[in-house]
C-alpha cells in the first residue's frame, strides 16, 4: 500500500514538465530558475535569523510564533525549489503535497496569531520608550535640582545643625556638626553625642539640657567637644529651640552649634599675655628706676668689657680646637692650611680633600662674594674682585672682618655662619696667612625667625592695648587701639573712657569696672564709639593695675574688634529664620510620620496637596489618606521603612474631596541606636498631571501602533497578493505572443507589448513602494560601516549599467560611520544610478567625496548630467516626483525619495545644488556618533 502511495506520488507518466509551459526558452527558464533559487535561499536564511533571535532573546515574547514563522518560511522556500524541480520532472503530486503542507502551516500560524494580537498591542514601541525616557529624564533632572537645593540648605550651612528629642537623644546631625564635634554622624545619634563632649563639661551640659526641657526654655550653653579619639578639643556655643507638642510639653529640639574655639583661644592668649605683660612691666619699671642714675657708667663699662671679651674669645678660639666652631687657616693666597674637627663635621670634607688643594671659595656662595665685593669697593675706595680677596681685604689692612656668611657643605646643603677673619703676622710684621673662625648660627636664625613670627602673631591677635589711671583717663594708648577708635594715640591721652563707649552700654561698663576692682580682671562685650560717631562691637578685657606697694592705681585695657563676628551671628540668625520659611513655603510636600505611621508634621504644601489643613492631618494615620486597594502596598512600604530602607516610588492618595492624586515620594527613615524606626520623612511631589499625560500618550501610541500594523498589512498584500496576478498576466501574455506568433497583426503585438510593459512597471512600482515603506521598519542596527566598502558594493551592483554607459566613477577616501551598511549601499547606489541615467550624450563622469564638518560627515555625489532647475530642487525628493516622462527616462520616481528617507533615518540631511544643463551635485550628511 505504501509502495502504491509512493508510486502515485512520484508518478510522472501522464504529465509534461513545467518547462514546456515556457516553450523551453532558455532565457525564460533561466530567469525562473535563478529567481526561484534566490527566493528559496532568502527564505532559508530568514529562519536562521529567527532561530538566532529565539536563542539569544531570553525574555523574548511570543517565542512559539517565531518557531511557526520559521516553519512557514522554510516550507515556502521548499515550494520554490520544487518549482525548479518540476521544470524537468513533473512530480506535481509532490509539489501539491508540499503546498498543502505549506497551506496547513500558514493557516495554523494565522489562527495562532489571532489570540496574540491583544497582547502584541500592549507592547511598547521604541518611539514610545524613547519619549517616556525623555520625560522621565526631565523629571529626574528637576527632582535632583530640588533635592540639591534642600541638601545644600543643611549640608552647606556654616554652623552645625542637630535635631533631638526632649530627653537629649540625638535624631539627626548635618556634616558641619560632625566636622566641629569630631564624631561621625551615625555615632552621634541617641546619646552618642554626649560621648564626644569633654568629660568636665558632660554633666553640666546634660543638666542644663534637662533644666531647659523641664522649664520649656531655649537651651543655650558653651561647652567643649573632644571627639571620639580625643585628637582635638573644640569649643562650641550650642543653642536649641524646643518644639511644643499638643500636650504643652517639649517633644523635640532643633538647634545649632557654632565653633568658638578660635575665640576661646584668643581669650586664653589674651589672659596669658596680660599676665605676662603686667609682670614684665612691673619688673622693668623697677629695674629702670634702680638703674636710671648709673646707666651711662654701666653702658661704658659694658662696652669695654664686650671689646675685651671679644678679643679674648677670638684668641681662645684660635688656640682651642673647639667642637662648636670651624677653625680654618690659609696661606696668603687663600689655600687651606688647617681644617679642624668642627669644620670636618659641619662641612663634610676631610683634611685630605681640602688641605693644600683648594681655597675657601669652595665653601662660599659666589653670589655672596659678588655682593660683598661691591660693598667693600665702596667702603675702601678701591676695586675689590669677587673671590678670596673679599674675605681678606680688611684683615690685610689690620682690621678683623666679621660678617654673616652662608657655608656650602660637600652635599650641597647650606647653613648660616658668623665668620671672623683675621690676619696672621710673623715677628717682622709680614702676613703669613689668615685665620677664619666660624660659628653655626642656624639656631639663632631660627630663633630670630620665631621671634619675628611671634611678634607678628601678637600684633595680629592683640588689636589694641591701653593704660588708664584711677580716674578712668587714658595715660598710654597703642596705635592699634587708637586707630580702632578713630583717633591718633596722642589725641586720646587724658580722654575719659566713657567717650569711647556707646551711651547705652556705659552702665554695663561701670558694673564691669566695679567687678574688675574686686576680682582683678573682667571681660565684657560692648559697643564702641569712634571719633566720627560710628559704632562698632568690641571685646574688652580689663585687668587691675597696682603700684609696688599693691595700691590700686588704674587698669590695663585689652580690646578686640568683634564687629564681624557679631554681624555673622546676626546673619546666622537670619539664615535660620529663612531656612524655616523655605521649608514652610516650599512647593513640594514634606510629610513626617512616627513609628506607628501617625502624622507628626506636614508643611503647608503637603496639606494643600491633599485638601486639608496642617492641623487636620496632624496625628492621623498615613493609611487614612488612601483607598483600601492601596493599603496593602502602603503596608509593605512601611515595613521596609521599619527596616531602615528608604526609597523613591510613586503612590496614589485620596484628597479630602475624594479625588485621586498621584505622587512621587522620596522617603528617608530615621532609626535609633538599636535599629528601631523613630520617624520617617518623605519629600512628596504631585505628579497627577504627568500621569494624565502618560495615559494620553499611551492612547496615542496605541492608535499609532494600529496604524503601523495596517500599513504593514498593506505592504504584505502588495508584496504577495498583487505581485502574483501581475506575474500571471505577464507570463500568459508572453505565452500568448509565442504560441500565436505570426497569426497576430502588428496592432495585436503592440497591445501585447503594452500589457507586458505595464505589468512589469506595475510590479517594479509595487516592489519600490514595498522597499520604501520598509526603510524605517526593517532596517538593521547601526554599527561601524566602512563607506569605502559601501561605494565599492554599489559600483559592483551597477556594473552592467556602468559598462553600458561607459561611465567613469571616481571617489576620495571615505570615512567609517555609524550606520546601517545595507541602506548605505542603497543610498550610494541610487545616487550613482541617478547620475548614470540622467546623462547627456557624452560619457557620464561621477565623483564621490566626503569631508568632516564639526559633528557630522558631509558627502557629495557630483555628475556632469543634464542638471536640474533649482526651482525643482525639493520636488525631486518627493515620492513619484518625476521631472521627465517615462519615454525620456525610465523609473518609478521613488529612488531619491528612498535616499531622503535613508538619510533622515540616520539623522542627516540631503539636498541638491544644480543648474539646468550643467550637471548636479547631491549632498547628504551623517552625524558623527562616538562609540
Amino acid at each position: 500500500m505504501i509502495w502504491n502511495f509512493l508510486n502515485k506520488l512520484l508518478f510522472t507518466g501522464n504529465y509534461i514538465p513545467h518547462g514546456h509551459c515556457y516553450l523551453w526558452q532558455r532565457e525564460l527558464v533561466a530567469l525562473h530558475i535563478v529567481s526561484d533559487f534566490i527566493i528559496a535561499l532568502a527564505y532559508y536564511s530568514i529562519p536562521l535569523s529567527l532561530i538566532y533571535i529565539i536563542t539569544q532573546g531570553k525574555d523574548l515574547p511570543f517565542r512559539n510564533v517565531f518557531w511557526l514563522f520559521a516553519a512557514f518560511i522554510i516550507s515556502c522556500g521548499t515550494t520554490h525549489l520544487m518549482e525548479i524541480w518540476t521544470l524537468w520532472h513533473p512530480v506535481y503530486w509532490v509539489s501539491g503535497s508540499l503546498k498543502i503542507i505549506t497551506a496547513a502551516i500558514s493557516a495554523y500560524t494565522a489562527f495562532s496569531l489571532i489570540p496574540l494580537v491583544p497582547q502584541a498591542l500592549t507592547l511598547v514601541t521604541p518611539t514610545q520608550l524613547e519619549m517616556l525616557a525623555r520625560i522621565l529624564q526631565k523629571e529626574i533632572i528637576e527632582r535632583r535640582k530640588t533635592e540639591a537645593c534642600y541638601q545644600t540648605l543643611t549640608e552647606a550651612s556654616p554652623v552645625g545643625i542637630f535635631y533631638a528629642d526632649a530627653l537629649g537623644d540625638c535624631l539627626y546631625v548635618n556634616e558641619r556638626w560632625c566636622q566641629i564635634s569630631g564624631i561621625a554622624c551615625d555615632r552621634a545619634l541617641g546619646k552618642g553625642w554626649l560621648q564626644a563632649i569633654h568629660p568636665e563639661d558632660r554633666q553640666r551640659v546634660f543638666a542644663e539640657w534637662y533644666s531647659a526641657a523641664q522649664e520649656k526654655l531655649p537651651f543655650k550653653c558653651e561647652y567643649r567637644f573632644q571627639g571620639i579619639n580625643h585628637a582635638k578639643i573644640s569649643w562650641v556655643f550650642g543653642q536649641a529651640v524646643g518644639i511644643i507638642g499638643e500636650n504643652g510639653e517639649v517633644k523635640s529640639y532643633v538647634g545649632t552649634i557654632t565653633d568658638i574655639t578660635e575665640r576661646k583661644q584668643v581669650e586664653a592668649e589674651n589672659r596669658l599675655l596680660h599676665e605676662t605683660l603686667e609682670h614684665r612691666v612691673a619688673e622693668r619699671i623697677a629695674q629702670i628706676e634702680i638703674s636710671h642714675h648709673s646707666l651711662p657708667e654701666e653702658i661704658a663699662y659694658r662696652q669695654r668689657i664686650a671689646i675685651t671679651l671679644l678679643e679674648l674669645t677670638q684668641l681662645q678660639n684660635a688656640i682651642l680646637n673647639s667642637a662648636h666652631y670651624t677653625i680654618i687657616s690659609t696661606e696668603p693666597d687663600g689655600t687651606i692650611k688647617t681644617f679642624n674637627r668642627a669644620a670636618q663635621k659641619l662641612l663634610g670634607y676631610s683634611p685630605e680633600e681640602v688641605v693644600g688643594k683648594v681655597t675657601l671659595a669652595i665653601i662660599h656662595d659666589p653670589v655672596e662674594f659678588g655682593k660683598r665685593a661691591e660693598i667693600l669697593s665702596q667702603e675702601l675706595g678701591v676695586k675689590i674682585d669677587p673671590g678670596m680677596e673679599v674675605l681678606v681685604a680688611l684683615p690685610r689692612r689690620g682690621i678683623a672682618d666679621e660678617n654673616e656668611w652662608t657655608y656650602i657643605r660637600k652635599d650641597g646643603s647650606r647653613f648660616p655662619v658668623q665668620l671672623s677673619v683675621t690676619a696672621l703676622f710673623n715677628p717682622e710684621g709680614n702676613i703669613t696667612g689668615f685665620l677664619g673662625i666660624a660659628q653655626d648660627i642656624s639656631d639663632r636664625k631660627q630663633a630670630e625667625k620665631e621671634v619675628r613670627d611671634l611678634t607678628n602673631a601678637m600684633q595680629n591677635t592683640v588689636e589694641g592695648i591701653s593704660r588708664l589711671d584711677i580716674e578712668g583717663c587714658y595715660v598710654n594708648v597703642n596705635r592699634a587701639y587708637a586707630h580702632r577708635c578713630g583717633y591718633e594715640p596722642e589725641e586720646m591721652l587724658g580722654m575719659r573712657w566713657q567717650l569711647t563707649v556707646h551711651p547705652g552700654d556705659v552702665e554695663m561698663m561701670l558694673s564691669a569696672y566695679q567687678e574688675m576692682v574686686f576680682s582683678g580682671k573682667v571681660e565684657v562685650e560692648t559697643r564702641g564709639v569712634r571719633k566720627n560717631g560710628s559704632f562698632f562691637y568690641k571685646q574688652v578685657t580689663m585687668v587691675k593695675a597696682c603700684d609696688e606697694q599693691g595700691i590700686f592705681n588704674g587698669n590695663h585695657c585689652f580690646m578686640k574688634d568683634i564687629t564681624e563676628r557679631k554681624l555673622t551671628e546676626r546673619a546666622l540668625q537670619e539664615s535660620e529664620f529663612k531656612y524655616r520659611q523655605i521649608v514652610e513655603l516650599a512647593e513640594e510636600g514634606i510629610w513626617v510620620i512616627d513609628s506607628n505611621s501617625l502624622t507628626t508634621y506636614v508643611n503647608h504644601a503637603m496639606a494643600r496637596m491633599l485638601g486639608y489643613t496642617e492641623l487636620e492631618m496632624f496625628g492621623r494615620s498615613l493609611f487614612d489618606f488612601m483607598d483600601e486597594q492601596e493599603k496593602p502596598q502602603a503596608i509593605d512600604n512601611f515595613e521596609l521603612r521599619k527596616q531602615g530602607i528608604g526609597e523613591q516610588h510613586e503612590f496614589k492618595f485620596k484628597t479630602k474631596d475624594g479625588k485621586d492624586i498621584w505622587t512621587d515620594m522620596s522617603t528617608s527613615p530615621v532609626m535609633d541606636s538599636q535599629g528601631n524606626l523613630l520617624s520617617c520623612c518623605a519629600l512628596v511631589y504631585n505628579i497627577t498631571s504627568r500621569k494624565e499625560a502618560e495615559q494620553q500618550m499611551l492612547q496615542l501610541t496605541e492608535d499609532l501602533k494600529r496604524s503601523n500594523e495596517e500599513l504593514e498589512q498593506f505592504a504584505y498584500v502588495a508584496s504577495h497578493d498583487l505581485q502574483e496576478p501581475l506575474r500571471a498576466v505577464t507570463s500568459y501574455t508572453q505565452l500568448l505572443a509565442q504560441r500565436y506568433q505570426g497569426n497576430l497583426d502588428d496592432r495585436a503585438n503592440k497591445y501585447i507589448n503594452y500589457i507586458v510593459d505595464g505589468a512589469t512597471r506595475m510590479q517594479q512600482l509595487i516592489n519600490d513602494l514595498l522597499a520604501y515603506s520598509r526603510l524605517g521598519t526593517s532596517g538593521q542596527e547601526f554599527e561601524e560601516a566602512d563607506c569605502n566598502a559601501a561605494v565599492k558594493q554599489s559600483l559592483s551592483n551597477l556594473q552592467i549599467a556602468i559598462a553600458e554607459k561607459k561611465a567613469v566613477i571616481t571617489w576620495d577616501a571615505m570615512p567609517t560611520v555609524m550606520a546601517d551598511e545595507f541602506q548605505l549601499v542603497q543610498l550610494f547606489q541610487n545616487l550613482i544610478a541617478n547620475g548614470i541615467k540622467f546623462c547627456r550624450q557624452d560619457t557620464p563622469l561621477i565623483h564621490i567625496a566626503a569631508g568632516r564638518q564639526e559633528s557630522e560627515w558631509l558627502f557629495s555625489v557630483r555628475d556632469n548630467g543634464i542638471g536640474i532647475d533649482p526651482q525643482y530642487a525639493d520636488r525631486i525628493f518627493i515620492i513619484f516626483g518625476r521631472l521627465h516622462s517615462r519615454r525620456e527616462y525610465s523609473g518609478t520616481g521613488i529612488g531619491l525619495a528612498m535616499c531622503k528617507r535613508i538619510v533622515e533615518r540616520h539623522g542627516g540631511r540631503i539636498w541638491v545644488e544644480s543648474q539646468e544643463g550643467k550637471g548636479a551635485t547631491f549632498y547628504f550628511t551623517i552625524p558623527i556618533i562616538s562609540t
